[in-house]
């Protein structure tokens, strides 16, 4: 492909989609409040004396709510029994405080050794209780001689069941991942580099522990699957037919520990760009003195940034650029360089998220001579332009041997934390000079 010194855009997309971590095994009730339940102990036995020997809550009763009841148990939205005397009226117990008051509730064992208000069954005294998820809640009822489970004010808290064993405890979530991938050409026709990387979900940090597979795919066709080592799985395919591709790499993780992931697509061409319909032109140019072309031979024609990720007062998301200059000049040539620059990104309805907030951090590929990765750009508010600033992505001298460079650019977006959440796009411009 011969591209002439000038004109390469690349299309940066991502949605700036502010998420946690939900672990939703049971279907939420429109009359469960905010707050959390605190229980001791947090793991134990369906066998054991007592189901608990401590709860509290974060708070107490809304206002109209003058009765609580403790540890009732449902799974799959469905009451399975409670573990303890049905409900008190009073504000305090002699067993603690049950939230009446408005205060949060507290009730312990240690307090009084009887004390049926914490738990006064075995879990394995319920009945249909199996293995899964399960919740236990703490109501606030608005009569005292009436309980109604479905709309008064309750609390939750998530638990597991092993009725194999009698195990039961709460749940410890994987730790989630981000998966990157880079594709690029190499020096020999036909062939396409794939490289993963296994991240945190903050793409900040590569989990050089997580254990798996990463199966590469074109569309919906595996074309390799490779096991990750130290956090990173690589591959070279061959035979692969001119025009352009699109790649995605899928964590698959071997044990519990660690969430799978599917990185955002990765292009890459091959060959000569044909439009549809359309003949082919050779683009030539001068040169005043001796033969030699410059040429930007590759590059990533978009860079999905994915979805991003609070970080603090940021919202973070990362992706990563691929170009390959090739240089046919002789050496008194004076060097070349490869410069990039970012417009605004916008979304539907003309929301505009300043380009400032985009930075980048180049590299050559190790194997290259004469050429060298540009400056790291911060983005906003580290520094005051970021990309929207002409910045450096590589430069190198040219040799009578010809001198092929592969260089990337890991993009990185720092947004302010209160930015409009929507899918915004932005054009990149490279210019070979």
């Amino acid at each position: 492909m011969k591209i002439p010194k000038k004109i390469a855009t690349v299309l940066a997309t991502g949605a700036l989609v502010v998420a946690g971590l939900t672990v939703a095994p049971l279907a939420a009730q429109a009359d469960q409040i905010p707050g959390t339940i605190t229980i001791t102990p947090t793991s134990g036995n369906a066998a054991d004396q007592f189901f608990l020997t401590s709860i509290a809550t974060s708070v107490g009763a809304p206002v109209g709510y003058r009765a609580a009841s403790t540890n009732q148990i449902f799974q799959n939205g469905v009451l399975v029994g409670n573990m303890s005397n049905l409900r008190t009226t009073s504000m305090a117990v002699t067993a603690g405080s049950n939230g009446l008051d408005g205060n949060p509730a507290f009730m312990d064992r240690s307090i009084i050794s009887t004390n049926n208000f914490v738990s006064n069954k075995r879990l394995d005294q319920l009945t249909g209780l199996v293995t899964g998820t399960f919740e236990l809640r703490y109501y606030f009822h608005a009569l005292s001689t009436s309980l109604d489970l479905v709309n008064d004010k309750y609390l939750s808290l998530t638990l597991t069941y092993d009725a194999a064993t009698g195990a039961w405890g709460i749940p410890v979530a994987a730790t989630a991942t981000s998966t990157s991938l880079t594709a690029s050409t190499t020096a020999n026709a036909g062939e396409v580099a794939l490289a993963a990387t296994v991240k945190d979900a903050g793409a900040t940090t590569t989990l050089t522990a997580a254990a798996g597979n990463i199966v590469f795919k074109e569309g919906a066709t595996t074309v390799a699957t490779v096991a990750v080592v130290n956090g990173v799985a690589s591959t070279t395919l061959a035979g692969v037919a001119n025009g352009t591709h699109s790649y995605t790499a899928e964590f698959v993780p071997s044990n519990a520990l660690f969430s799978g992931s599917t990185s955002a697509s990765a292009t890459v061409q091959l060959g000569a760009i044909v439009a549809p319909g359309s003949g082919t032109s050779n683009i030539t140019v001068a040169i005043p003195t001796g033969v030699g072309n410059l040429y930007l031979t590759s590059y990533s024609t978009s860079v999905n940034l994915g979805t991003a990720v609070r970080n603090g007062s940021t919202l973070d998301a990362s992706g990563t650029l691929n170009a390959v200059v090739t240089d046919e000049r002789q050496v008194e040539y004076p060097a070349w360089n490869l410069n990039g620059q970012v417009g605004d990104f916008t979304k539907s309805g003309g929301t505009v998220l300043d380009g400032k907030y985009l930075g980048w951090t180049p590299s050559v590929a190790v194997n290259t001579i004469g050429s060298t990765a540009g400056p790291v750009v911060a983005p906003a508010p580290t520094t005051t332009s970021g990309l929207k600033t002409v910045s450096l992505l590589a430069t190198g001298a040219p040799s009578y041997n010809g001198t092929v460079t592969t260089a990337s650019a890991l993009l990185a977006l720092k947004a302010p934390v209160n930015t409009p959440a929507g899918a915004y796009s932005a054009t990149l411009t490279l210019t070979l000079v």
